[in-house]
């Protein structure tokens, strides 16, 4: 369901369930450890997917399932987001198709977020799902998305096409599909050559006023066992 590998200083976490790469509870806990390892076997993070889809979120027949699995699956998405926007290394996302969901938040946590060009959505489909936000999702949303897409994105679930994407503020590049790893690498390489301890210190000032909020949101989820 994952793969991870080091190479030249740059880890590689890869969403590889051969269907919609979505992320059940166990996919975000793996790339919480991942993450971990990263920070010491490593001076980048690359986070990719395998098929035509980088991730459409959530594992729909555990959202329909028992509320007790749902909110696990959930709290274990949001402590993944969590650890991914706190990361200290340069984090590059490349989108290879739809990003739904936690999928499209996957992106907004990262520092980095390349898009293949081509035909696909990203965008948030909780309203349309009759899903909350939660405090710890709004918070990324209102620091990441770009304010002008925040109802028609965020609020009435419209879908954007990569061009699009752009501006909303879900990808910051388009490359060619069969360029897409090799312009993450690229990137990573680029941005490692910044200093790795400021790099972190200096993310984390940056975000502190958001990590704050999701620590906050995220500790209250847990405490009640429910997303409520």
């Amino acid at each position: 369901m994952l793969n991870y590998s080091v190479k030249d200083d740059i880890a590689v976490i890869e969403l590889d369930d051969g269907k919609a790469n979505v992320f059940a509870k166990a996919v975000s806990e793996q790339i919480c450890g991942y993450l971990s390892q990263a920070e010491s076997e490593a001076k980048a993070t690359i986070i990719q997917a395998t098929g035509d889809k980088f991730s459409a979120g959530y594992d729909l027949s555990v959202m329909n399932g028992s509320e007790a699995d749902k909110n696990a699956m959930v709290i274990a998405g949001f402590t993944m987001l969590r650890q991914l926007y706190a990361h200290p290394q340069p984090v590059v996302a490349a989108c290879n198709g739809h990003a739904l969901g936690l999928g499209a938040f996957t992106l907004l946590a990262s520092d980095t977020r390349l898009g293949a060009e081509g035909e696909y959505k990203i965008g948030l489909p909780e309203t349309a799902g009759g899903m909350p936000f939660t405090y710890l999702l709004l918070a990324v949303l209102q620091a990441e998305l770009n304010p002008s897409f925040m109802t028609p994105a965020a609020l009435q679930s419209q879908m954007c096409n990569p061009k699009s994407a752009i501006k909303a503020g879900f990808l910051d590049m388009l490359v060619p599909a069969e360029a897409l790893h090799a312009g993450a690498q690229q990137a990573a390489q680029q941005l490692m050559q910044l200093p790795t301890k400021q790099y972190g210190l200096n993310k984390r000032e940056l975000r502190q006023d958001t990590l704050k909020k999701m620590d906050a949101s995220l500790k209250a989820m847990i405490s009640a066992g429910s997303l409520g």
